[in-house]
């Protein structure tokens, strides 16, 4: 319900997204640029990119990872453009990116690829369930049956399970 309000131009669905998301991007920020000014203006331009792009937006998922990494690559063009050298720079960049935010990334972008190979309509459950919405309530905004609903989770759970699951 949240993004969809951010999608019609909701000021304040967005300034409650933005509330809650700002401190981690403010705090992700100040890893890299070690400046506390400079990571609230990499952030706030963020935020006012996502509201540009607000038609865009398919779940909360996909924003946040919007905002972390166009944080992160407008921090690095920061640096970069403070004359730092290649080297420092790739150090900062190593030493900032630990490695749970780095399985963290890579872990969502591969969750990400798997549900956008589900089809259409089963994307869209699955992104309304991970936007928190129930059952009865997805029904309700696709305009299909509860039974439907529960039917098309069931069949792109089961599709999601064979593709992440853990080969050993």
């Amino acid at each position: 319900m949240l993004i969809e309000n951010i999608q019609k131009g909701d000021v304040m669905a967005f300034k409650q997204f933005f509330e809650s998301f700002y401190p981690s991007l403010h705090y992700f920020a100040i890893r890299y640029l070690h400046d506390d000014e400079a990571s609230s203006d990499v952030v706030q331009d963020a935020f006012l990119q996502l509201w540009n792009k607000r038609s865009d937006i398919l779940s909360i998922a996909s924003a946040k990872t919007y905002l972390f990494k166009y944080v992160k690559n407008k921090s690095l063009n920061y640096l970069r453009d403070r004359q730092i050298e290649t080297n420092n720079l790739e150090k900062i960049a190593s030493k900032t990116y630990s490695r749970d935010i780095i399985v963290e990334d890579e872990t969502y972008q591969i969750i990400c690829h798997a549900i956008q190979s589900l089809p259409p309509q089963g994307q869209r459950v699955i992104e309304l369930v991970l936007d928190g919405l129930k059952n009865h309530e997805i029904a309700t905004q696709l305009g299909i049956s509860l039974n439907t609903v529960k039917t098309i989770k069931l069949r792109a759970f089961k599709t999601l399970r064979s593709q992440l699951t853990i080969v050993r």
